[in-house]
């Protein structure tokens, strides 16, 4: 059971085994994984009456794929989500394709990043907002920014 959740939760698979042969294969199957996870059931009694429901909710934000066949050797990519522009991007080297959200969830996932839903709502501050967290550059006060 859970006791503490994270802002953004990291869910590495096993895509490697050791075979028979005394070295690493990497394991090709497919796994099924959804946009929106629900933590709740996973946490434990404690911190689930002093929480707001939305704290478990994540949205998938990341996935990381390995291409190749071997531990030592091979070429990482990612699947990206744009919140402000509200799509997915494909991150292969210096190459950037717009991509649908059916072709991240066919990937064979090797990490899953997930974003808890209370601190996407969070990061939406106004430029306004920003601009009066600035202080003078006369100020002797701190300069580091603080947000509501």
């Amino acid at each position: 059971m859970i006791y503490r959740l994270p802002q953004v939760l990291r869910l590495h698979l096993k895509r490697f085994r050791w075979s028979e042969r005394n070295h690493r294969e990497k394991i090709g199957v497919h796994v099924l994984f959804d946009q929106v996870l629900n933590m709740e059931p996973y946490c434990c009694g404690d911190s689930l009456s002093s929480l707001d429901k939305e704290t478990f909710v994540y949205d998938l934000s990341a996935v990381v794929m390995h291409h190749g066949k071997g531990f030592g050797s091979g070429h990482y990519t990612a699947y990206c989500y744009n919140t402000e522009g509200g799509f997915w991007v494909h991150c292969n080297d210096s190459k950037l394709n717009v991509c649908s959200v059916e072709e991240v969830c066919k990937t064979q996932a090797y990490i899953l990043f997930y974003t808890q839903r209370t601190v996407q709502g969070k990061a939406e501050i106004s430029e306004k907002q920003l601009q009066a967290q600035v202080p003078s550059k006369n100020s002797d006060k701190d300069r580091r920014l603080t947000f509501p």
